[in-house]
């Protein structure tokens, strides 16, 4: 099991390959190798999504992951 951080000003959603996975600003659990994340909807953050390949993680050292909302 691998783990991730995505973080986002706010509590959105966070889908990982098109699965609901959790919230931003919390620890979610993923497996390894490439993933696709991203916030859902509505559209306003960016980029669109995210492909990270997510490996050699641990839940003290996560993989930190980062949206923005759009300007």
């Amino acid at each position: 099991m691998e783990w991730v951080f995505v973080s986002y000003p706010r509590v959105r959603d966070v889908y990982i390959d098109g699965r609901l996975s959790g919230r931003t600003n919390e620890l979610l659990a993923a497996r390894e190798g490439e993933q696709e994340l991203d916030l859902g909807r509505p559209l306003d953050y960016r980029p669109r999504r995210r492909i990270a390949v997510v490996t050699g993680t641990t839940s003290s050292t996560p993989m930190r992951i980062a949206f923005a909302p759009k300007p």
